[in-house]
């Protein structure tokens, strides 16, 4: 989805950006409708962001897809609905 599309949405959207391995280079983003609290969840069985992977930055709003793909130079980021 676009940026676009998601300020249109009426719900929250969560917003984090990730690492894989506490040395590489390498962001990911990930964007969801799901609660902060679930993306954030380290007992969840199937978590939304793998348990290795450290999250650098966890927020609220659409404005920080734009912010932070060119803080951390991500060029695509990934929606995930479930």
């Amino acid at each position: 989805m676009e940026v676009e599309e998601l300020k249109k949405i009426d719900k929250p959207i969560c917003v984090a950006v990730y690492k894989k391995n506490i040395k590489s280079k390498t962001s990911y983003m990930v964007v969801t409708l799901k609660s902060i609290d679930i993306v954030n969840n380290a007992i969840a069985k199937k978590p939304i962001i793998d348990h290795k992977c450290d999250i650098i930055e966890l927020g609220i709003g659409t404005s920080l897809i734009d912010k932070w793909k060119a803080k951390y130079n991500i060029k695509k980021y990934k929606f995930v609905s479930r």
